[in-house]
């Protein structure tokens, strides 16, 4: 019988037991106003992408969910993540509630746009950089910093890659 379990090659310092590997995929949440930002780090593939779903399934219970992706620390994500990303759409619109992705990355919006999925979704630039951090009472009740009323979730779709260059086929993909 091996003593070895299936976590990886690295040890725990002084002792023989291996360290788990770092997770392939985090979610955080916080509520900015009326938004629940969830931060999406690492990897989403067919191993975890149901975890997106079923986070966003819980927070669709809320009265008229609004839900922001951020996905701005996605390294990978395949089909099994677009399907997520457009299951959790549909569980927010049932639920008079609203998705945007913010600042998703070079791989998030090529696939997106591979897919012919881009134009589906709303992109949520987020904070732009050089904001002040929000210093008010904190007993005034206001538990966070104001927002904008022009719409962070209004950016036009083109905005997912705009600047960037054409796939390498030389072929652009229809907005």
């Amino acid at each position: 019988m091996s003593t070895e379990l299936p976590y990886g090659p690295r040890r725990r310092a002084g002792g023989n037991v291996p360290a788990p590997d770092a997770p392939v995929m985090s979610l955080d949440w916080e509520h900015e106003g009326p938004l629940t930002v969830v931060s999406v780090r690492g990897e989403v593939d067919m191993s975890n992408a149901h975890l997106l779903v079923d986070l966003v399934a819980e927070l669709a219970h809320r009265s008229a969910p609004r839900v922001v992706l951020d996905l701005s620390g996605v390294r990978f994500i395949d089909l099994h993540a677009v399907r997520a990303l457009l299951e959790a759409d549909r569980l927010l619109r049932e639920a008079a509630g609203d998705l945007a992705l913010r600042r998703p990355p070079r791989c998030v919006s090529r696939l997106l746009h591979l897919t012919a999925t881009a134009h589906l979704f709303r992109v949520d630039e987020g904070p732009v950089p050089g904001d002040a951090p929000w210093a008010g009472p904190a007993a005034s009740g206001d538990h966070g910093p104001p927002r904008r009323a022009s719409g962070a979730l209004s950016a036009p779709h083109s905005r997912m890659d705009a600047g960037r260059p054409p796939l390498p086929s030389g072929r652009e993909v229809p907005a």
